[in-house]
């Protein structure tokens, strides 16, 4: 009877012991099924256009120095006003948008607002609103450009408020984009954002986005920057749990092929893909939460270090400014350097000789501790026979270097799509951290 007793008793013993490693096999299934759904990252496309006339992209470049005033909230020295107002990667599918890549100096994605309206919008990280063209938008203003009919769209929910943004001043005047607020579903890379709040703009200067490659702007900022503190899309992306992680990274193309191009490059929505970077990320802390402002260690032009143009300089990474806007001392010493005079200066911007690129020397920045180098051909941006130097400055007389808390921004870096070329960049709103690592 004993004995028996010991059977059944072992029989039971086995058979928990069974049912313990069914569940947890059951719980381990469980938690890798999880965690590949924690790391599915969310990419929309760059495509790539190259423009048939390069004047355009010179006046381009020089406008966006204008934007890149306007977004740090700088006061002019002119008498004008101010206002502020799906493919597949690794076996998983992971939707894409395409983006289009203007002269490697433009990089702009598709969304969808409402009922399947759809827009082309450019990306900038210094920036945290969305805005699109108004179907109030006369034609003569918004020429080319799609625009919104919130009578298409089933989701539209009325706002109102008046919204109105000024990008510096042009020409001694002022370029001022007028509209107001709506909110609807917005739609990226699959993900639909409910109750995302955007600008219609119903007023645009003439002339200045008439031939843009896009209708609208997708800020990739943060709160603190955004007008009239609308939520930011990346914002929602989070809250309404379309993304796993709040993060997003950057991956740009720089071999332009002449034509809209669905490899122009990726904007990835959640988790980094490790298979688009070689070794590890290097991350460092935001300085100044607002922008991606961090502190780099230092940063040289050739290999003395008496060529040594900053140390701890203060730096923002905006993928909305196509070159790298230094201090205008560190200007001066980049122009020396590279054998740049005031003669070779033409639409804001200094040309070079095309031919002298593989003679010039390399950049290097200190981040994190890490040096990331670019070559002379990653900074020199070539528009068919006009080569241009990718360094340029804020300081051009007509702007106070300091916004109306009294910053000083007079030795800013602000390093744009020609720092960012040969680099995978994340940037974590949870961590307030940016990281990077050469890409592949």
């Amino acid at each position: 009877m004993q004995c028996n007793w010991r059977q059944n008793w072992m029989l039971w013993l086995t058979a928990l012991l069974l049912l313990l490693l069914l569940q947890l096999d059951e719980s381990v299934a469980a938690a890798k099924s999880q965690k590949r759904r924690r790391h599915k990252a969310h990419h929309v496309k760059l495509e790539r256009h190259d423009h048939e006339h390069h004047e355009k992209s010179l006046s381009n470049l020089q406008f966006e120095m204008l934007a890149l005033r306007t977004k740090l909230k700088l006061k002019s020295n002119e008498t004008v006003s101010q206002s502020q107002s799906t493919t597949s990667v690794n076996g998983v599918s992971t939707p894409r948008v395409p983006l289009g890549n203007a002269y490697n100096t433009e990089y702009f994605g598709t969304i969808q607002i409402g009922s399947q309206q759809t827009f082309k919008v450019l990306f900038d990280t210094a920036s945290s609103n969305l805005w699109v063209p108004s179907v109030k938008c006369p034609t003569n203003n918004c020429t080319n450009m799609e625009r919104y009919n919130s009578s298409l769209s089933s989701s539209y929910q009325a706002n109102g408020t008046a919204f109105e943004i000024q990008y510096a001043s042009h020409n001694n005047q002022p370029t001022i984009l007028e509209g107001f607020l709506s909110t609807d579903t917005v739609t990226i890379a699959g993900l639909a954002i409910k109750g995302q709040t955007f600008a219609e703009i119903t007023s645009l200067p003439s002339g200045v986005f008439s031939r843009a490659n896009f209708d609208g702007i997708f800020g990739l900022g943060f709160q603190e920057i955004s007008i009239d503190d609308v939520t930011p899309p990346m914002y929602k992306l989070v809250e309404q749990d379309l993304i796993t992680q709040p993060t997003f990274s950057i991956y740009l193309n720089r071999n332009n092929t002449g034509t809209i191009d669905p490899s122009g490059g990726k904007l990835l929505l959640g988790p980094s893909d490790p298979t688009l970077y070689s070794g590890c990320l290097t991350y460092v802390p935001l300085s100044v939460v607002g922008y991606w402002q961090f502190t780099t260690g230092s940063i040289q032009l050739g290999e003395s270090s008496n060529n040594k143009l900053c140390s701890n300089c203060e730096t923002i990474l905006d993928v909305g400014t196509s070159l790298i806007v230094a201090p205008l001392p560190a200007l001066k010493r980049i122009n020396a350097l590279l054998g740049i005079t005031e003669a070779d200066k033409r639409d804001g911007v200094y040309t070079i000789d095309c031919t002298r690129i593989p003679s010039l020397p390399s950049l290097t920045l200190n981040i994190g501790r890490h040096d990331f180098t670019l070559k002379a051909s990653d900074y020199v941006v070539q528009y068919k026979s006009t080569c241009v130097s990718g360094f340029t400055s804020l300081d051009d007389g007509s702007t106070e270097l300091s916004d109306d808390r009294g910053t000083d921004y007079s030795t800013l870096w602000v390093l744009g799509d020609v720092f960012m070329g040969p680099f995978y960049l994340e940037f974590d709103l949870g961590y307030k951290r940016i990281g990077i690592a050469p890409k592949i």
